[in-house]
């Protein structure tokens, strides 16, 4: 079936380009994403019961909602029965989604027998909270009302847990703590919370529930000074080990910031005898038992500094109570260390991720490749006193598209892999051998894609490839999509030129996009506003400036000291060779920016004011030294601009320091702004907080009245309620892609 929008013409475009625009984005995102999957074990060898986990926008009720999907895969031999090079046949069949409503978190027992959901039932009284236990067959066997225990369940990735004793009859997980002060004493007391996107998350407590026998109830005592998270069972599951965020002397925001006071735990089942298993190391996060259960592995960060830097990869041994060092942090990648492997970027660990292979132990994990990200087995064995190993330690196993990472199971892996124009598939790769040269050989093949057929003709009209156009900085790789009359295959390319397609023949206007962070990265995968824009008829670059993570160390630390200078030149430079290059239309170039993507913008419309001819801007910072006393992380104020902050002792901002940061903030060059600006705004951001978004508004509003009738300088703000930094609820997406969409179309011109 053809998309509605194909017999579009032209004409209705430049007449509805808002409309055209809304039922675009919206068409693209009722296309389900895949966020989980779990392979259950069966009594047959040949066949893989896989259930997945699927997120899908409901446009109607303004939510997104949680579906499942089973699948049965049957693995079929080829002739030629045990030969290595024999690919398996893969056959799959897919059982309709299930809505999971009201449930929080659910997670299968390890011997799939038995399934525990979380469940928080809302109505106008209140919110109820239960904890049930599901038997094959469908048996209710247990139900617990847990309302009165403690408050919300967390699922979020820096506290959330759900875990299983081996022998299933315990579970454990984290809620909200309930107040035990009945009295008044404490009832203004001030209760921080972790910031952005964890606003809720203030007291959160360990829960074990007796599942077998009489459903008791224990909420585990309040640790000293730290708040757990990320709770696992431990060997012989005699013990906890859960990730401990340091709260004292205040709450960072824990968002996006992996340079946080926190450490790996040990305790009893009770909470009692706690032992700091990652004491030599100020940051650790992400424990996980090895199949064995003998090891621990999680990841370090250096604390303070940077958001996100290059990770380190520890391994602690139970029995010899040492750490051990597995993977360094990459200062900057080289062919002498496994073919120019940049680092570990990611924030977590999946506890499903480990395979034994001939004696041979890995950690499969997802990370950041430059423009990519990409699927890496890590050897475990390599470098542990009692065995040799392979020669690689580390192993890409994934060459094209963005992948990430869902399953593990013996010789299974479930993963997604997308393109900027295409939707993620469900993979399943087959692990058939290891080679001490060669590492894995995996067999991949897709078992399940979402239906596109309605977005086919949204998805043909765009073309896109990764470019260094720049000689003399060749980490600013720059992902460019291009509207294209015709159907294109999709590849993934790394030429400087000649790969900028030339089938549009009016120069198209462009929409410069730095991203946010500034430690962050654009890489290749589905992005649905920029198809939007490029089904509209644009061209949109995403620029990896210096100190964009996957690119080394180095990389990350070459813009501290030097926000408001260096990554503005690049960006700058980016848009100007576009230009040169007679590729778009000169007098139709706009930015587009969210958070330090909007930072950027700021200072490129104040530092040359006649280049641009529209602005978009999301909640971006644009006055550091104001933003620095009401953000959830007011080190980053200090840090990026080479600034001493100690996570153990916070700082004021001094006059030297103020002076410092408003010089290097785009509220230095406002009275240079003439360039239209869409300011869009949450009102709930607790990161970069709306006040100076206003305060912005507010002056450029009143200097507008001082200029002629005939200046085209125009500002327009949006307030999102309900809604984050992020921006992404659903009436704010929408909101959005419509207000850009007018707002582009009355500036440039489409």
């Amino acid at each position: 079936m053809s998309s509605p929008l194909e017999n579009s013409s032209t004409k209705d475009k430049n007449k509805d380009s808002e409309s055209i625009a809304v039922n675009t984005f919206k068409s693209l995102a009722k296309i389900p994403s895949y966020s989980s999957a779990q392979i259950l074990p069966t009594s047959s060898t040949s066949l893989l019961l896989i259930e997945t986990g699927l997120g899908q926008r409901d446009f109607t009720r303004n939510i997104k909602r949680k579906v499942t999907k089973q699948l049965v895969v049957s693995i079929q031999k080829n002739d030629g029965g045990e030969n290595e090079d024999d690919k398996p046949t893969v056959i799959s069949t897919s059982f309709s989604p299930l809505d999971l409503g009201d449930v929080v978190l659910k997670k299968h027992s390890p011997s799939g027998k038995r399934l525990v959901s979380l469940r928080a039932v809302s109505d106008n009284k209140g919110t109820q909270r239960f904890v049930e236990i599901w038997e094959n067959g469908g048996n209710l066997v247990l139900i617990l009302d847990v309302t009165d225990t403690h408050g919300d369940f967390y699922s979020d990735d820096h506290f959330g847990s759900l875990s299983w004793s081996n022998d299933e009859k315990d579970i454990f997980y984290i809620a909200e703590r309930k107040s035990s002060d009945e009295s008044n004493e404490k009832k203004f007391d001030y209760n921080p919370s972790w910031g952005e996107r964890l606003a809720n998350k203030r007291i959160p407590a360990i829960i074990n529930v007796e599942v077998v026998g009489t459903g008791k109830i224990i909420v585990l005592p309040e640790f000293d000074k730290i708040d757990p998270g990320q709770v696992i069972f431990g060997p012989e599951d005699k013990t906890l080990i859960f990730t401990g965020y340091n709260k004292e002397p205040r709450q960072f925001g824990l968002a996006a910031c992996t340079n946080r006071l926190t450490g790996i735990y040990q305790c009893d089942l009770d909470g009692c005898n706690l032992v700091h298993i990652s004491s030599q190391v100020s940051h650790a996060r992400s424990p996980c038992l090895n199949l064995a259960k003998d090891h621990l592995i999680y990841l370090s960060n250096p604390s303070g500094g940077p958001h996100a830097q290059c990770s380190e990869l520890y391994e602690y041994d139970f029995s010899s109570k040492k750490n051990r060092l597995v993977i360094p942090i990459v200062r900057s990648p080289s062919e002498s260390f496994n073919q120019n492997f940049p680092g570990l970027y990611g924030d977590r660990i999946s506890s499903n991720s480990f395979a034994t292979i001939d004696r041979n132990e890995f950690l499969l994990m997802h990370s950041y490749w430059r423009s990519r990200r990409t699927i890496l087995a890590v050897n475990l064995t390599t470098g542990r006193d009692d065995c040799g190993g392979g020669d690689k330690i580390i192993q890409n196993l994934t060459s094209t598209g963005s992948w990430s990472l869902l399953n593990v199971w013996k010789n299974y892996i479930i993963a997604i892999q997308g393109f900027p124009n295409k939707f993620h598939q469900l993979n399943l790769g087959v692990i058939t051998g290891f080679n001490n040269e060669k590492g894995l050989k995996i067999d991949w093949t897709v078992i399940d894609q979402p239906n596109v057929e309605e977005v086919s003709n949204i998805l043909s009209k765009s073309t896109w490839s990764i470019i260094k156009p720049f000689e003399d900085k060749p980490n600013l790789e720059i992902i460019l999509y291009q509207p294209n009359q015709a159907t294109t295959e999709t590849t993934e390319t790394t030429e400087n030129t000649e790969n900028i397609s030339s089938s549009v023949k009016k120069l198209p206007p462009l929409i410069v996009i730095p991203h946010g962070g500034p430690h962050s990265v654009s890489i290749i995968e589905i992005r649905l506003f920029i198809q939007t824009l490029v089904y509209l008829g644009y061209s949109v670059v995403e620029v990896n400036y210096s100190g964009s993570i996957g690119f080394g160390q180095d990389y990350i630390e070459s813009l501290i000291g030097k926000i408001g200078h260096l990554e503005i030149d690049e960006v700058q430079s980016t848009a100007q060779y576009f230009v040169e290059k007679n590729y778009v239309d000169p007098n139709a170039i706009a930015l587009l920016g969210g958070s330090h993507g909007g930072f950027i913008s700021g200072h490129l419309i104040g530092k040359f004011p006649d280049f641009y001819k529209a602005c978009i801007m999301n909640n971006p910072v644009l006055n550091i030294g104001a933003m620095s006393s009401a953000t959830d992380i007011p080190d980053w104020c200090f840090s990026e601009l080479g600034l001493p902050y100690d996570l153990t002792k916070p700082s004021i901002v001094k006059p030297s320091d103020y002076t410092k940061m408003y010089e290097n903030s785009p509220i230095a060059n406002i009275d240079k702004v003439k360039t239209p600006i869409l300011l869009q705004l949450g009102q709930n951001d607790k990161r970069v907080p709306h006040i100076d978004g206003l305060q912005w508004w507010y002056y450029l509003k009143g200097q507008q009245q001082t200029k002629g009738e005939d200046d085209q300088f125009e500002i327009r703000c949006k307030m999102y309620s309900e809604t984050g930094h992020s921006l992404d609820s659903i009436e704010a997406e929408v909101g959005s892609i419509d207000a850009i969409s007018k707002f582009l179309k009355d500036k440039i011109g489409l």
